[in-house]
């Protein structure tokens, strides 16, 4: 009786950049693409006084008992080099109306700015709902992620607008029906 050599069967999904059993990066933009997310403003005010602000989709709540969420940030986000254990941070999840403030700090180098509410938190006025939370912890996720996972201390309910959402790489309305 011969032996057998064992089949290796090897899938290639495409692309080029992508570790052995992984998903190719485009093949993974592509497919979170079309996941509908709510846009959010994440905003630090330095010891200066100046405010930094980045936009992100990946926002959720963690738990509410305690009251926390959580923001994942990525490598370039402008708000990363002051996030950390103990920062304050304001979120405002923007309404329909607000996609200018959305491509504003979706950009490196933002080119304008609301008028900050006041405080350690800076938020948005106007934006659908907005929080005031200090940062429990930051961990380091593979590549240049970072996850913030914050404690609400104040939330403000704006009025009842509806949310600006990111889907298929622009921002989108909801349409209730």
């Amino acid at each position: 009786m011969s032996k057998r050599r064992p089949i290796q069967a090897e899938i290639d999904a495409g692309g080029s950049d992508h570790d052995e059993g992984s998903v190719a990066a485009d093949r993974f933009r592509e497919a979170f693409a079309r996941w509908a997310a709510s846009v959010t403003v994440v905003a630090v005010r330095d010891d200066g006084g100046t405010v930094h602000a980045t936009t992100v989709s990946s926002f959720a709540p963690l738990s509410d008992r305690p009251p926390l969420v959580v923001i994942c940030l990525g490598g370039g986000a402008q708000v990363l080099p002051f996030v950390d254990a103990g920062s304050r941070v304001g979120v405002s999840l923007l309404g329909e109306d607000q996609g200018r403030w959305a491509s504003i700090f979706a950009d490196s180098f933002p080119v304008a700015a609301p008028e900050w509410t006041e405080g350690d938190a800076p938020r948005i006025p106007g934006a659908v709902m907005t929080l005031d939370c200090v940062v429990r912890a930051v961990h380091v996720g593979e590549g240049t992620s970072r996850l913030a996972v914050c404690h609400i201390d104040d939330i403000e309910l704006g009025d009842d607008d509806r949310p600006l959402v990111y889907w298929r790489r622009g921002y989108a309305t909801l349409d209730r029906q």
